[in-house]
Order: C-alpha cells, then sequence, then structure tokens
C-alpha cells in the first residue's frame, strides 16, 4: 500500500472517530469508557486471534487444494501479513499475499490470486449465514443479504457452468493482452476451489471463526455492564461487518461502526454506550488485524524473504 493512502486512511478514521465522539458527546463517551471493564480487552484479543488461526486453516486448505505448498513457517508469514491490508476496500489488497507466495516460491499469481478471492468469497457467505440468525430482528436489513446471495449465485453459476465460463473466458482472453494465457489457469483454479463439498466445508469453517468474533462483541457489551442476547450480538457483528464489505469504502471505516452502533441502539443500548461498543470491537478486530498485519511483516520479511531464493 502507496505510502500516501496509508496516512489518508488513518486520517480518514481520526475524522470518523472525532465525529463518533461528537455525536456521543465526548464527556459522556469518555466516562463509559473509563467504567468498562478492561478485563474484556484480552478477552477480546484472544478470540480475534482464535478466529485468524481458524481462518488459517481455511487459507491453507485452498492453496493446497490447488497444489499451492508452503511450508507452516512461511505459510503462517503469509496470511498474517496478509491481515495488514484489511483496512483496503473489502480486503481486496489481501491479494498482495499472491505476490508474497511468488516471492518465497515463485508460483504464479494466475494460481494463486484466485485462491484469495474465494478464500474471501468463503469469508463473506460465513458472515451472511451468521446475519440469517437476527434478520428476523431487522427485517430491513435482508435486502444486502438477498443481494449479495444473488451476487454469489451467478459467480458460482459462472465459474461451474462450462458453457458460461467458455463465454466469460473467451470474452477476457481478448481484453487480457499478454495476460490472457493466464485466465484459463485462474478458471481451472476457481473451479478447484469452488468444488461444492469444499465451498460449503469452508464457508462453515469460515462461519466457525467469524463467531468467536460475534462472541467478541457480546463480552464487549458485557463490559459496559450491558446485555443483548447473543444471536442479536451475532446478528449486529455480522451484518455491521457485511455493510462495511460492500461499502468498498476501505476498512468499511464509518459504515461498520455506524451499522453497529446505529443496531445497538436499536436494539435498546444508549447512544454513548453503542459508540463506546462500536470504537472498542473495531480496535479488537479491524485495527488490531491491522496492526498484527504490519508488525509481522516487518519483523519477519527479511527472515522469511531473505532466506528463499527470488524468481
Amino acid at each position: 500500500m502507496a505510502k500516501n493512502k496509508f496516512w489518508l486512511i488513518i486520517l480518514f478514521a481520526v475524522l470518523i472517530y472525532l465525529i463518533m465522539g461528537i455525536y456521543a458527546n465526548f464527556g459522556d463517551l469518555l466516562s463509559a469508557i473509563e467504567k468498562f471493564n478492561w478485563i474484556f480487552i484480552p478477552v477480546m484479543i484472544i478470540l480475534t486471534t482464535i478466529a485468524y488461526f481458524i481462518r488459517f486453516i481455511k487459507w491453507n486448505f485452498f492453496l493446497k487444494s490447488v497444489g499451492v505448498h508452503l511450508n507452516l513457517k512461511d505459510n503462517l508469514f503469509v496470511f498474517f501479513s496478509g491481515l495488514g491490508m484489511i483496512i483496503t476496500p473489502a480486503k481486496v489488497g489481501e491479494i498482495w499475499k499472491g505476490w508474497l507466495i511468488k516471492d518465497i516460491n515463485g508460483e504464479s499469481l494466475s494460481k494463486t490470486v484466485p485462491v484469495v478471492i474465494i478464500d474471501r468469497v468463503t469469508d463473506l457467505i460465513g458472515l451472511i449465514i451468521l446475519s440469517l440468525l437476527g434478520i428476523l430482528y431487522y427485517k430491513e436489513g435482508s435486502y444486502i443479504i438477498i443481494a449479495l446471495i444473488v451476487i454469489f449465485t451467478l459467480f458460482f453459476v459462472a465459474v461451474r457452468s462450462k458453457k458460461v465460463s467458455d463465454i466469460v473466458i473467451s470474452v477476457l482472453e481478448k481484453r487480457a493482452g499478454k495476460y490472457s494465457k493466464d485466465i484459463k489457469t485462474m478458471h481451472t483454479t476457481f473451479e478447484q476451489t469452488m468444488q461444492p463439498k469444499n465451498l460449503v466445508g469452508m464457508s462453515f469453517l469460515s462461519v466457525f471463526a467469524w463467531f468467536f468474533e460475534c462472541l467478541a462483541l457480546y463480552f464487549v457489551i458485557i463490559g459496559f455492564g450491558q446485555s443483548i442476547s447473543l444471536i442479536i450480538s451475532t446478528f449486529v457483528f455480522s451484518f455491521a461487518s457485511l455493510a462495511g464489505a460492500v461499502s468498498m469504502i476501505p476498512g468499511g471505516l464509518g459504515i461498520a461502526e455506524a451499522t453497529t452502533s446505529g443496531m445497538l441502539q436499536y436494539f435498546g443500548l444508549t447512544s454513548t454506550i453503542s459508540v463506546g461498543v462500536a470504537i472498542i470491537i473495531r480496535f479488537g478486530t479491524l485495527w488490531y488485524g491491522a496492526i498484527l498485519g504490519f508488525l509481522v511483516y516487518l519483523i519477519f520479511k527479511k527472515r522469511i524473504m531473505g532466506e528463499t531464493p527470488k524468481t
């Protein structure tokens, strides 16, 4: 990520949190945060970290299913470094993991980039499944979920249907120029990773991973001395994450926070507590992941990249 874009994202984040502070009244917000039970911060970090390791299992499975083999140390480096890109729109910056693998073992991007994409797709499917748990409580959100289900269905049909995929490949090959030979390789990778059995299994593994972050929200709310049901916490976190992803704003900044605090108010929390919860849960999920990703890359870059031949 270019340095100027990075700082723009940070400035945008500061602006968003300033607006949230004004909305909640800074004095009331600081008072609420002072009363927060800080024992729930390590609980939140532990739950989020467990979620990352579950996602790593999914990532490793997809890589192996297309014949990309990295040793555990290198693969952990690639996966956790990729977390630094979760502050990009819909986490598309995680495609960078393809370049990291290329630098480590020379693997073609046409094979690894589709793995990153299908990994993200199963992440979103996991969020949709969790969001369905609470749709009875908030029917207005059904439009986003239905739209995403339709998009994923069309994507699945386009990849799995020979007739449709032949047409798409033909069109893309004409437009891809010198990269046209990579189009079929990418399609083959998509076909391998989108085997129905793999897709269903990994989507449910994704549900399991996201649930730990939903659980983190549940405990953060308890930390403020409030309580809502685990089902509603799961719905709020998953739906807010979906809203942030489809907004295509870096990290879903502003959208995820506003959706979280807005829905928590809808379910009975005060505006001050709702904003406090949104700020802390985003620190423990978005910002913790981004900082962890950058630290892993900076600390282990020379150790991993320096000892492997580059192509």
